[in-house]
């Protein structure tokens, strides 16, 4: 069944028509506005040291999707990333118009050696369930984080009443407390397995980048894994969500594609199996106590 759904979901982003980007007047009252402690001050930081941003909007005249962006690069050379983004908007949605908002910050994911992960190493964005607008705040991954935060935005996420529960049981077993959105988990691996297709240069490319995407993702969580594994510190973001348990559902694509609720009811059995494996992987990565991690998740690429 995924090898179907990804071939209907390439037929889908190959026969979209050409976006015709055209300018519109720039939101710069809510790219202003919207800017918040969410990353600890960082993007306002940003957009305070800017001598002479680029103002940039865009608007698809077919969808009505549009995206509103603040930039320290030329005007002329976000041409083909808004493009970009406007595809994958009409690709996920041609029903429901979606406002992106930018800041697009040359700000990388990186995890310093010795540290623990924190919000500031690896959040891009966000989105309110349901509400059709989009924030990313960083310009490494930008395309892939727009994906995760529209599957929130059109309310494709595992229901978080449903998820709770099974949070508990994870944070019973960790003896710690995790972020709340456990969810993120699916999100994320269904980001991560839309992204491999939007970016592929065939069917059998994208088949082949969702193998590595598997693959570099076990690598990462290991190192991750190592770091963690003995803090009691609760979650300041969803690092345990987004690295760890993402590559235990990985292991069950299918199940989790095509049957994410009922999949819920695995997920704390799943990681139980997958634990020992990755406790024995993370001792293999010994190395990277003293190394700086890259947080990217499309680490494939």
């Amino acid at each position: 069944m995924e090898h179907l759904y990804r071939d209907q979901m390439w037929d889908a982003w190959v026969s979209r028509p050409e976006v015709v980007v055209t300018d519109i007047p720039v939101a710069k009252a809510q790219l202003m506005g919207r800017v918040n402690d969410f990353d600890g001050g960082h993007t306002a930081a940003w957009m305070t040291g800017l001598k002479n941003p680029t103002w940039r909007a865009v608007r698809d005249a077919h969808t009505g999707h549009s995206i509103h962006c603040i930039s320290d690069r030329p005007f002329e050379a976000l041409t083909r990333e808004l493009q970009y983004g406007l595809h994958l908007l009409g690709w996920m949605s041609q029903k429901t118009p979606i406002v992106w908002y930018w800041w697009d910050q040359p700000w990388p994911r990186r995890l310093p050696a010795a540290a623990l992960p924190q919000k500031e190493h690896l959040n891009g964005g966000w989105a309110v369930p349901h509400v059709p607008e989009v924030h990313v705040y960083r310009r490494e991954e930008a395309h892939k984080v727009l994906l995760h935060e529209t599957i929130h935005a059109l309310g494709l996420d595992v229901s978080p009443t449903l998820v709770d529960p099974v949070r508990s049981r994870f944070e019973e077993a960790l003896g710690r407390s995790l972020w709340p959105h456990l969810g993120e988990a699916f999100t994320e691996l269904f980001a991560e397995w839309l992204w491999t297709i939007a970016d592929a240069y065939s069917l059998r490319d994208a088949k082949k980048r969702w193998a590595a995407q598997v693959k570099c993702s076990e690598h990462q969580a290991a190192a991750i894994w190592r770091r963690i594994r003995g803090t009691t510190a609760p979650e300041d973001t969803n690092v345990f969500a987004y690295y760890i348990l993402k590559w235990v559902l990985m292991q069950h694509l299918e199940e989790v594609l095509f049957g994410a609720t009922h999949a819920l009811n695995h997920w704390f059995d799943w990681w139980t199996i997958a634990r020992p494996r990755l406790d024995a992987l993370a001792e293999k990565e010994s190395g990277s106590d003293d190394q700086e991690i890259s947080m990217g998740m499309t680490c494939n690429q």
